[in-house]
């Protein structure tokens, strides 16, 4: 009877999420990142400045959580396309609270802002965190702004494999047989040692992840070309190489080394965006900040929800490293 009263009251609940979700998506015209808006094709009489925001583990798929479902990495690129096309959008700015996250998707991001950068002044803002992948997006910008505490930096890469053949097979009694085409198609086994031509193979893909992150940061802020009348600190190959070692910097470290360019916060990303706006488009209007990170419907805040509840009191990913979690994959992480 329970179990009855339960499966009415599910399907109940999906069918509000699908009809409100409907009403979410398709009728608030008032939603500045909504592709309603983006269809106008008008020159707006305001400074619109899109904020958008990044929290959390950069990936191409959001980890399972309810709460962070808007401000995860996909949602960020997503935005990001939607506001270089919307001509209502005269300048960006991202606001970022990540670790960092796995390669591909944090070069999506910056090569989206570079190109944001040719036609929109785009700005940084770094919360609590904006390390490693967080600093590589960052870096596109035209601007970084750090709050004085915040930690950012750790310029590197990791790459993490499980071993835990020693437990499979000492404790358990457990071999595993394995047929391959090729020596290295295993690399990377959890069930036995890794051999030492594996390890070199796989150091000389951190190696050239590495140069690839250093060459991002070159083409962001030591080859910058700004005329834009706002505080810049330059940041030099001699500081880029001696300090890029995976360390971690407060944001008054990072400005006293050239990695940031100023310490401040929204506001302070406000009245220099708006001055950037002014100068690139010849204006003199007054900036209004507008919320652009994708809005979710109903129907996914429900599944999400849901997926969250079920999921919460098993999550492995909540007792082992992100490194761990994001495994086989070149990181640029800070754990």
């Amino acid at each position: 009877m329970k179990a009855s009263i339960l499966a009415k009251i599910v399907v109940v609940l999906c069918f509000l999420s699908l009809v409100l979700g409907f009403f979410a998506i398709d009728k608030n015209e008032s939603y500045v990142g909504d592709n309603k808006t983006n269809k106008k094709n008008i020159i707006s009489n305001t400074n619109k400045i899109a904020v958008i925001e990044l929290d959390g583990v950069i990936a191409s798929s959001s980890e399972n959580n309810f709460f962070a479902k808007e401000a995860n990495a996909a949602n960020m690129l997503r935005s990001l396309k939607l506001a270089k096309e919307d001509s209502e959008i005269q300048g960006i700015i991202l606001k970022i609270n990540s670790p960092g996250g796995t390669v591909a998707m944090s070069q999506n991001i910056y090569n989206q802002i570079m190109r944001i950068r040719e036609n929109k002044p785009i700005i940084a803002v770094m919360d609590d965190v904006a390390a490693s992948g967080g600093y590589y997006i960052a870096s596109a910008a035209d601007r970084i702004i750090a709050q004085d505490g915040t930690l950012t930096g750790s310029i590197g890469v990791i790459f993490s494999f499980m071993d835990y053949h020693n437990l499979l097979t000492n404790k358990l009694n457990v071999d595993q047989v394995v047929i391959k085409s090729g020596k290295f198609k295993d690399i990377g086994s959890s069930t036995r040692a890794m051999l030492p031509e594996e390890k070199e193979l796989m150091q000389n893909i951190v190696d050239d992840s590495y140069q690839q992150f250093l060459n991002a940061i070159r083409k962001g802020r030591i080859q910058r070309n700004s005329c834009y009348e706002v505080p810049k600190e330059d940041l030099t190959e001699e500081n880029l190489i001696r300090y890029a070692d995976g360390r971690v910097f407060t944001g008054i470290q990072a400005k006293q080394l050239g990695f940031v360019d100023e310490t401040g916060d929204i506001d302070t990303a406000k009245i220099m965006i708006e001055k950037m706006t002014q100068q690139k488009f010849n204006n003199k209007l007054k900036a209004k900040l507008v919320n652009y990170n994708r809005k979710s419907s109903f129907g996914e805040y429900f599944s999400g929800l849901t997926e969250y509840s079920l999921n919460r009191n098993i999550k492995f990913s909540d007792i082992i490293p992100t490194s761990m979690v994001l495994s086989r994959r070149p990181l640029y992480l800070w754990e």
